[in-house]
């Protein structure tokens, strides 16, 4: 079945427009406006109220000084508030995510697409707010890993509550309502002192980010070596998805075409422009590992690979080509320690992966599933059972039900802490979703010895093959 880029969109006309006040009531320039006279809605601070310009102005108060004059620096100084360069070193700051006001996404291509059938319960559920039951049940399960986390040592945040039921469109899509503020990862990425608000590929997505500005203002203003970055934010236009992109409620062959496209990466999304999730990306010291998805492109990887490689760090573009519809890095990629790392078993990657990690020193575990059901207005599968958080190189928060996992860390000298949040699912997650790194303990290191013989001779030490190739010097 071929595919067709969509039509060109004419962006959402007659959509209405937020009304601003007038600007032409200001009553002083040097001290500022007094407000729109007439004007309804909220009220804004005026600018001649602040007792101490070092400290913000206006109604907001910064709790430290804004800065002043000062000489130049490109140093990092010793780790703040915000610095996490691994999956593993022990975790000291958190952020767990919310369920209040959380909905069920309108139908949309990138949405449809990982449905794959019309058969699944979302497919036509009504958009808008999940049950009051679901949504209670999720929160007192986040509650449950929070009191875990904070008995283990964890500082734990939690974003703001957003009321997602809201419409909301602009000048190429609309859609009935937002999604979440239940799985921090997806929108957040940590590396080091840094923290990338991801682009989002969803349009119900778009505004997830605003969930978590209150946290990331905070980190800015007490963290002096905190590096606060947003990915390039895509139009999330029409052109950005492949038109009656195959799924069974399409015609009978269609999970037969998937798997010819996947093996092609050809997924939901066009090159149209840079798209990533956070959750597609594992940190693995100097080196991170980008899944190709339904939710990042390879412009996607693209941005982030130059970003990072000014860093210092390598950036390497995955695919799993028995997944027919790859949504996040966090159930097929999993790293476990410096040296472990489990790979799923029905969706692995290509075989030069695994090459590379052996090479390097790594051990490869084939993780497991209880085969458990997720809730039916969930768009996750039986593999949640690897999407597990470690608190160091050892204590790994898995769900309570999952005993086979449990067994499996055991077996390998891992300590397996059961905790449930079997319901979460229903939310788009589990452990490693629900959750976004602020601080882990420990310093930038290389886990890849092979790779930095490479970068030492000059040679090619990072990788993003197209299609089914290896890099030459992982063929073997």
């Amino acid at each position: 079945m071929p595919l067709r880029l969509a039509r060109k969109s004419s962006g959402a006309s007659g959509a209405s427009r937020p009304k601003f006040a007038p600007f032409n009531t200001c009553q002083d320039a040097t001290t500022g406006t007094s407000g729109a006279s007439g004007a309804s809605g909220p009220k804004f601070a005026s600018f001649n109220v602040c007792q101490d310009p070092t400290f913000g102005m206006g109604h907001y108060q910064s709790p430290v000084p804004l800065v002043t004059n000062a000489p130049l620096n490109h140093a990092i100084g010793s780790p703040g508030i915000v610095s996490s360069w691994t999956e593993w070193q022990p975790l000291k700051e958190v952020i767990v995510g919310r369920c209040e006001l959380s909905c069920k996404p309108g139908n949309e291509p990138a949405f449809e697409a990982k449905l794959k059938s019309r058969e699944h319960a979302l497919f036509s559920a009504e958009p808008g707010l999940r049950s009051d039951e679901a949504i209670a049940t999720g929160q007192d399960e986040l509650a449950g890993l929070v009191d875990v986390l904070e008995k283990n040592g964890v500082t734990v945040r939690r974003p703001d509550v957003v009321d997602w039921s809201k419409p909301y469109s602009t000048p190429d899509f609309e859609v009935p309502c937002g999604n979440t503020s239940a799985m921090p990862r997806d929108v957040l990425l940590t590396v080091g002192n840094e923290i990338v608000e991801s682009t989002m590929s969803w349009r119900a997505r778009f505004f997830e980010y605003r969930a978590y500005r209150t946290l990331l203002n905070e980190y800015f203003e007490r963290d002096p070596n905190f590096e606060w970055t947003a990915g390039p934010k895509p139009t999330m236009a029409d052109h950005l998805y492949h038109y009656d992109f195959p799924h069974e409620a399409r015609g009978g062959e269609s999970d037969n075409v998937r798997s010819e496209l996947a093996e092609k990466r050809i997924y939901i999304h066009t090159e149209a422009e840079p798209i990533f999730d956070a959750a597609d990306v594992m940190r693995l010291g100097r080196d991170l590992f980008v899944c190709n998805s339904f939710t990042t492109n390879r412009k996607g990887y693209d941005w982030l690979r130059r970003r990072f490689n000014k860093r210092g760090l390598r950036v390497h573009f995955l695919d799993f080509p028995k997944d027919t519809a790859p949504m996040h890095i966090d159930v097929l990629f999993v790293p476990l320690s410096k040296d472990t790392v489990v790979l799923n078993p029905v969706r692995p990657p290509r075989p030069w992966v695994e090459r590379m990690l052996r090479e390097n020193g790594w051990k490869v575990i084939w993780g497991v599933s209880q085969g458990l059901p997720t809730p039916p207005l969930s768009q996750c599968s039986e593999w949640l059972s690897l999407n597990v958080l470690s608190i160091d190189d050892k204590k790994v928060l898995v769900e309570a039900q999952e005993t086979r996992v449990m067994d499996l860390l055991s077996k390998h000298g891992f300590e397996p802490i059961p905790v449930p949040l079997r319901s979460i699912a229903e939310f788009g997650g589990a452990f490693h979703c629900c959750t976004a790194d602020v601080r882990r303990e420990g310093p930038l290191e290389s886990y890849f010895p092979h790779l930095d013989e490479l970068e030492a001779k000059g040679l090619p030490c990072q990788f993003a093959p197209y299609g089914d190739e290896s890099p030459p010097v992982y063929s073997f």
